[in-house]
Order: C-alpha cells, then sequence, then structure tokens
C-alpha cells in the first residue's frame, strides 16, 4: 500500500463512537441514562478533577527554577 492510499484509507475511516465534532457519543449516552441525582455527582466530580489538576499546574509554575 503506497502512503497515500493508506492515508486516505485513514482519512475515511468514521470512528462511531465519536460525532462530527469527536464527541464521545458512549460517553453522553451513560450521562442519559443516569439520574439527575447521579448527573450531578458526577459533573461535581469531574469539575473536582479539573481544579486539582489546575491547583497542581499552578503549583509547579511557581515552583523555584532549577
Amino acid at each position: 500500500m503506497t502512503p497515500g492510499a493508506y492515508t486516505l484509507t485513514v482519512d475515511e475511516w468514521k470512528n462511531t463512537n465519536e460525532d462530527e465534532r469527536g464527541v464521545d457519543i458512549g460517553q453522553i449516552r451513560a450521562l442519559v441514562n443516569l439520574t439527575v441525582a447521579e448527573r450531578v455527582r458526577e459533573m461535581v466530580h469531574a469539575a473536582n478533577v479539573l481544579m486539582t489538576i489546575q491547583e497542581n499546574a499552578r503549583r509547579f509554575r511557581e515552583l523555584p527554577s532549577r
């Protein structure tokens, strides 16, 4: 297979787990099947993880240079 043919094959392949925007459809379906309370818990957890990552990144930036 030539590099051009391979590129065409890869470009035409459609990931059925994602929509055209790259959003994980399985994750959306899983969230829709949750109750409102469960969905809120999931979102709070996701927000807490994001804030932890941001805090760790901020602390890392503040470390003195070696």
